[in-house]
């Protein structure tokens, strides 16, 4: 059996998706066929449909397509529907498109060797749709606080009340102009830097244990600019490509039922 595999985006072509899927298909055996798929919003709907039913086992979905990639499934998991948004959708029943979200449980995996959560003091810097993806599986983790500060004060106080209300999470959270507390993991999800320097308009309280986590990720040796403001106040901070690694390894399971190996390096990747 082949599995049709894919990941969709615009733009797509920067993506590593191949490269990770295709390491794991030769550490499991598994033989699939995983390809990028340039896909506008236009077309998104016909796209997953026809994919789906000419015989596609799953989908990878990158932006700008998390949110409107729901329009096309049948069924949900229960965090996908509490986030709004998806990363992967697969098919395991005829005429069945069912969407779910790695992101959240690719963060933590990655975080395991890095920081401890439990009883921690969280602080996540943005409020758009990559803060929310990640929310529910750090409150599964019984963080002390979540705190969650952004620019546009209207986004910041709608995330906030849209899990404060949420009953399936427990964590308090809070807003940074709020809290007086030491933070203990910073989390960067919003897309500053990606072009200049990265700087924040709020103080926030740091000890010397504080550690620093960028959700985007470097294609080569050099730091994100979000990483390089983070070394002035800790040698502790890392970027995303673990987390990219873990959450495609359990969008992998999802598809195959068999979760692969995840110790790849970047240059396993980018260094062909």
């Amino acid at each position: 059996m082949k599995y049709k595999l894919g990941v969709v985006g615009d733009p797509i072509e920067h993506s590593l998706s191949p490269q990770i899927h295709n390491i794991f298909s030769k550490q499991t055996n598994i033989n699939i066929e995983y390809q990028l798929y340039h896909v506008f919003e236009t077309s998104l709907d016909t796209f997953i449909k026809d994919f789906f039913d000419e015989g596609g086992h799953g989908l990878n979905i990158t932006l700008p397509h998390k949110s409107n990639c729901l329009r096309s499934v049948t069924n949900a998991s229960s965090l996908v529907n509490l986030i709004g948004a998806a990363n992967t959708l697969h098919s395991k029943h005829q005429d069945e498109i069912f969407a779910d979200s790695t992101d959240g449980i690719g963060l933590v995996e990655d975080l395991k060797d890095k920081c401890l959560i439990t009883s921690a003091n969280v602080l996540i810097l943005g409020a758009g749709g990559s803060a929310s993806s990640i929310i529910p599986d750090l409150d599964a983790c019984k963080p002390r606080n979540i705190i969650i500060d952004n620019r546009s004060k209207h986004n910041l106080d709608k995330l906030v009340q849209r899990f404060s209300s949420a009953k399936e999470i427990n964590s308090s959270i809070l807003t940074l102009e709020s809290f007086n507390e030491e933070i203990d993991l910073i989390i960067n999800a919003t897309s500053m830097g990606f072009s200049g320097t990265f700087s924040w308009n709020k103080d926030f309280k740091t000890n010397n244990e504080t550690v620093f986590y960028d959700l985007s990720y470097s294609k080569n040796d050099n730091q994100t600019s979000f990483l390089n403001w983070a070394s002035q106040f800790s040698d502790k901070y890392f970027d995303g490509f673990g987390m990219l690694i873990q959450q495609a390894a359990a969008a992998f399971e999802l598809w195959t039922g068999v979760l692969p190996e995840t110790k790849i390096r970047k240059s396993d990747l980018l260094n062909d």
